[in-house]
């Protein structure tokens, strides 16, 4: 209703300046103008010649081009910020670097659910490192969990191998006195991080503006494109994705080096290592480059060994509590926001017909990927027959508890020559490829749309209607 009033306005407007413009060359509007009016005369009359002596109003309509602004900035600076990759190796060249961050982007663009996955995996290990050092030492916090878990800490052996350690790799060197403590305060390792806060601020302006936008579209029955309906989604993912990374530091290059008086012989003996001679104790695994690629034949990534720097791309092996929770309830909401444009007014039935099937296929397969995960989640953790003993047995329930961590203490580690299990290759594989496609479609239609799009995507929301009228 707002949107035909503006328009019927504007119309009306038009006719009046036109008039004005006709009857006067030299004519003088001292009602309240939109600046259309003055646009729309330009052409046919010489604008320098009419005076202004009233208010002129913004026009109530925006262009394609603030539509692919809006969204697209909004995707750019939400991807960009959100983003703390671990430390490069010492050879990575500047190129390297940007060539990187910009594969993290795309990936945070195309599937940010990805991304936010990785983030949850990390806070969950940053969880476990502060709750394994403790008892010995209570300073260390999740900024030295995640610091260490990045490859902020970097190990130089007597006999001249170097490798960065991951957090467990860190505890276990310090349990067994290999090393000392590292003396650095939280406050330090935060100092190594670049990220300003204006660049935080900007990125909180840019994203409540969108969705305030889109919200207050919805109330006033404006249309809401697929473009911005995809940022909508890729910003709520990204704003969970800074969440789980809160304590992390930003674009560290610098490392802390720790020295130890033994060898690697010393350590570990004769045992076997595949990325770092501490793989006995965590593998830095399994991950995307160093399990995925070398299974489906392709170049392993990085090749050198011991590795120089720990990859981004580790899967998370149980997200566990809160990053749990939040992992399943972000993935699902990220799916259900493209389900909201089910009754978009798309440019043909057949669009709405593949956009509405993309969307289930999104939000379905990641229900039944949330389901069967529970499921052998609770299996491995034993949950199922805690329920039982709660019911039936709460004097057995402590017992099965000290057992269940027995048993995931004793259990061998998996070497990395045996990741992924075909079976798992299998069944992940045609869901990853339909999930795939379907969010490919979902991003190629957001552009394709605009070519015919309801007129109402252009009328601008009217803000003085949310204003209480006394």
């Amino acid at each position: 209703m707002a949107s035909y009033f503006a328009y019927t306005a504007l119309l009306q407007l038009s006719f009046l300046a036109g008039d004005a413009f006709a009857s006067n060359a030299g004519a003088i509007l001292e009602s309240p103008v939109n600046a259309c009016v003055l646009k729309s005369q330009s052409s046919a009359h010489n604008i320098s010649e009419l005076r202004v002596k009233s208010w002129v109003e913004q026009p109530n309509f925006r262009g394609t081009f603030d539509i692919l602004w809006l969204a697209l900035a909004t995707i750019g600076i939400s991807t960009y910020t959100m983003l703390s990759l671990n430390l490069p190796a010492p050879k990575d060249t500047y190129l390297r670097l940007t060539g990187r961050r910009i594969l993290w982007m795309l990936l945070g663009i195309i599937g940010p659910e990805f991304v936010l996955t990785y983030a949850a995996g990390q806070w969950s290990r940053a969880k476990w490192s502060v709750h394994a050092f403790r008892d010995e030492h209570p300073e260390w916090h999740m900024r030295h969990a995640f610091f260490a878990d990045m490859g902020g800490f970097v190990l130089h052996t007597e006999d001249g191998v170097t490798f960065p350690l991951n957090a467990i790799q860190l505890h276990w060197l310090v349990q067994h006195k290999y090393i000392d403590f590292p003396n650095i305060t939280k406050r330090e390792i935060w100092d190594k991080s670049k990220q300003d806060t204006f660049t935080k601020v900007i990125t909180a302006f840019q994203v409540g503006y969108l969705i305030i936008q889109c919200s207050a579209r919805a109330a006033q029955k404006l249309t809401i494109t697929t473009l911005e309906l995809n940022a909508l989604a890729i910003v709520v993912c990204s704003l969970m994705t800074s969440f789980a990374w809160l304590h992390k530091p930003t674009d560290v290059s610098t490392p802390v080096h720790i020295y130890t008086s033994k060898t690697v012989a010393d350590m570990i003996g004769n045992l076997e290592w595949d990325l770092t001679p501490l793989d006995h104790v965590d593998m830095n695994g399994p991950g995307y480059s160093v399990n995925v690629q070398p299974f489906m034949g392709l170049p392993v990534i990085p090749k050198e060994r011991p590795i120089q720097r720990i990859p981004n791309d580790r899967f998370p092996t149980n997200p566990y509590g809160v990053q749990e929770y939040l992992l399943c309830f972000a993935t699902l909401l990220f799916t259900a926001i493209h389900i909201a444009g089910w009754n978009f007014d798309f440019p043909s039935a057949i669009e709405r017909m593949l956009w509405r099937i993309s969307s289930l296929l999104l939000f379905g397969i990641t229900v039944a990927f949330w389901f069967f995960e529970t499921i052998a989640s609770w299996t491995r953790l034993g949950r199922w027959k805690a329920i039982y003993l709660y019911l039936t047995n709460r004097k057995g329930l402590e017992r099965h508890r000290r057992d269940v961590m027995r048993k995931q203490t004793l259990q061998p580690v998996r070497k990395m020559a045996e990741l992924p299990v075909l079976w798992e290759f299998l069944t992940i594989t045609p869901m990853a490829v339909v999930y795939g496609v379907a969010r490919v479609f979902l991003i190629v239609e957001a552009f394709a749309e605009l070519r015919n799009v309801n007129a109402s995507a252009y009328v601008n929301v009217e803000w003085t209607d949310f204003i209480p009228h006394v």
